[in-house]
């Protein structure tokens, strides 16, 4: 293994270029993550080039040639989430007590990072089984279109491994989404007489009430294996416009997590007939606004069965996991490609106000890492 790449300071450096996901605004917020990738590579002695997605916001494929005619996809993402709030500072990386933090050490610059040098520690060891190609996307935190538009990329991998925190275990198998709203609705008028009229509010209090008992408890009869139930929540209300008036209106938000075997939309029209036939007058349940995928991934394919090889190589767990979030490794399994999810780092803290990496993390998943793109694959599918 190339002992010249320092991990952490790759994290470092990018943890001080900042990535924040514009959440719709035409900026191109990736774009110098893309650019720095990019040149990394390059001078470390692979293909890099730039593809741009939408308004000036680059994916980044770095391309590290094979000796076989097969390909492996390493994907993760360049955007963060917004910085307000933190306690740390988000772009001036501190390495205290082994724990580098920033906003982004953990997710996803880490993995980013771990996966370049781990192609890096390839390059120099001499021959590769197969062609390894690396796509940083945008828009990961947002409606996914980076990893989206990889369909036009002509690639046609074996496999994908998805750069996540997933505490070093492997992610075989985690939860898609559903989220629409809601708008319940009454006559309005003045709050001085309420007798006799449907205050919206308080009927989207009884949707509330239905959602969280009745369906809620029909959903946690419906237990899957690493995943556990698909679910519900709450997560947004709405309404009123002053406190003299009675509301005509209120929109409350639902986050529904499916599980393998469920189409979000098919959900959502299910949801949505329950609900109107529950309440015929005065609601309407708007068309989902975002949807995503679960993953379930065969446990048997040669991905799987010699990632766990490597992990138990380095004395790690080699069992398969799953977890609630969704990643993009759905989006790229819709297209028959076997994907696993592994990164350095703890899903509990992205996000976080101090978020942070442990740097002994980001040493043995390179290390892993190394080993599973040192393996021979032969293809497979994903169920």
């Amino acid at each position: 293994m190339s002992l010249v790449i320092d991990v952490v300071d790759l994290v470092s450096r990018m943890v001080r270029i900042p990535s924040i996901n514009p959440r719709g605004r035409p900026e191109p917020a990736e774009t110098p993550m893309a650019e720095f990738v990019a040149d990394w590579a390059r001078a470390h002695g692979m293909h890099a080039e730039l593809r741009e997605v939408r308004d000036g916001r680059y994916n980044v494929v770095v391309t590290l040639p094979g000796d076989g005619p097969e390909t492996l996809l390493l994907e993760t993402h360049l955007d963060t989430v917004e910085v307000d709030g933190m306690s740390v500072p988000a772009h001036e990386p501190d390495v205290r007590a082994g724990l580098l933090y920033g906003r982004g050490a953990c997710d996803a610059k880490g993995p980013l990072a771990v996966f370049l040098a781990a192609m890096a520690d390839l390059a120099a060891a001499g021959p590769r089984p197969y062609t390894v190609v690396l796509v940083g996307v945008v828009d990961e935190e947002h409606l996914y279109r980076g990893v989206v538009a990889l369909r036009g990329y002509g690639l046609d991998p074996v496999g994908a491994i998805v750069g996540e925190p997933t505490s070093l275990r492997l992610v075989t198998a985690h939860k898609g989404c559903m989220r629409c709203r809601i708008t319940t609705r009454g006559p309005g008028g003045h709050s001085s007489e309420p007798w006799g009229k449907t205050n919206a509010i308080a009927f989207a209090a009884e949707v509330v009430d239905h959602l969280a008992g009745e369906h809620a408890a029909r959903l946690d009869e419906d237990v899957r294996p690493l995943v556990g139930p698909p679910s519900l929540a709450v997560t947004m209300i709405e309404g009123g416009s002053g406190p003299n008036v009675l509301p005509d209106r209120a929109v409350i938000t639902i986050d529904r997590r499916t599980v393998a075997g469920e189409d979000p939309h098919e959900v959502w029209a299910a949801l949505r007939a329950e609900l109107v036939r529950r309440w015929p007058e005065g609601l309407e349940v708007a068309e989902p606004h975002v949807v995503d995928y679960a993953l379930q991934t065969d446990p048997d394919l040669p991905l799987v069965r010699e990632f766990s090889g490597a992990l138990a190589a380095a004395e790690l767990d080699p069992g398969v996991y799953g977890v609630g979030h969704g990643t993009d490794a759905s989006k790229i399994a819709l297209d028959a490609v076997p994907c696993v999810v592994f990164g350095p780092g703890s899903i509990a803290q992205a996000h976080m106000p101090d978020e942070y990496v442990p740097v002994a993390d980001l040493h043995t998943a390179r290390s892993v890492l190394v080993d599973v793109l040192r393996r021979p694959l032969s293809r497979g599918g994903s169920r």
